[in-house]
């Protein structure tokens, strides 16, 4: 979750947006299908909001190193989610010169989940990542961002977003950076008309004054899991399709990279 969508910068731990629940199963197929995070591996999750995503994945891999990267935790929030999640094997910063320990090795996956949005320079975000110790050819870099411009809406302007990308402008942004893109495609296709109607509706009656909540408010455990369910199958059958060559829309894209040689 982005630390702007919590309230005091940190979300109840009870409670996930069924997109949110989602996207982690997303990702977790795309490091199954790319990364093999063995004994010692090292993954670094930047922008990592309130660390739901690097925290699940230390969980499952305790013999990996997982560092937890976001500018808004601050030592109180560190402190918050280290007590609540207690993984000796997760370490949270705000930046990357201040990860402690220092990795003993590159990372073999980086996570950037709805980050390069935020970033007025995305290329020269990457620039400078890629010319940091902790990435070299090996490492896999996961990127997910929303998709498609024509669909800024009043959420995009709350949370501060810059752009939103197709396949091909998020492509040539990672190339011209330094990486290369071994699969992207869109996932959430059956988002699309929601955040299509709710644009058009901004365009007719005005951007009203939004709030952390978007597209789904999910009521009760119950709704939620069913909406996560759905949005699951959606998005396993996108990455389906994408496997054999067919791409079809969708309210995010994401990208499979490494460092250009």
């Amino acid at each position: 979750m982005d630390l702007i969508e919590a309230p005091r910068g940190l979300s109840d731990p009870h409670v996930r947006h069924p997109w949110e629940t989602a996207r982690f199963e997303v990702v977790k197929r795309l490091i199954a299908r790319h990364v093999q995070i063995r004994e010692g591996a090292v993954v670094v999750d930047i922008g990592c909001g309130d660390a739901f995503v690097v925290g699940t994945l230390a969980a499952m891999f305790p013999a990996a190193e997982f560092y937890g990267v976001d500018s808004g935790l601050t030592p109180e929030a560190i402190g918050l989610v280290e007590r609540r999640l207690s993984l000796r094997n997760l370490h949270l910063c705000q930046h990357l010169d201040a990860l402690t320990p220092k990795p003993r090795r590159p990372a073999a996956l980086v996570l950037l989940m709805d980050v390069l949005e935020h970033v007025e320079d995305d290329e020269a975000f990457l620039k400078d990542l890629l010319a940091r110790e902790v990435v070299d050819p090996q490492t896999c870099v996961l990127i997910t961002v929303p998709a498609y411009g024509w669909l800024i809406s009043a959420h995009d302007v709350f949370l501060r977003h810059f752009r939103r990308y197709t396949n091909r402008t998020l492509r040539q942004r990672l190339e011209h950076a330094g990486l290369r893109v071994i699969e992207g495609s869109y996932f959430f296709l059956s988002l699309l008309p929601l955040r299509m109607l709710q644009v058009l509706k901004e365009r007719l009656f005005g951007r009203p004054a939004t709030t952390a909540t978007d597209l789904m408010t999910a009521r009760g455990r119950a709704s939620a899991a069913l909406l996560t369910r759905a949005l699951v199958a959606d998005a396993r059958v996108g990455l389906g399709l994408t496997r054999v060559g067919i791409t079809v829309p969708g309210l995010s894209t994401y990208a499979i990279c490494r460092k250009s040689a």
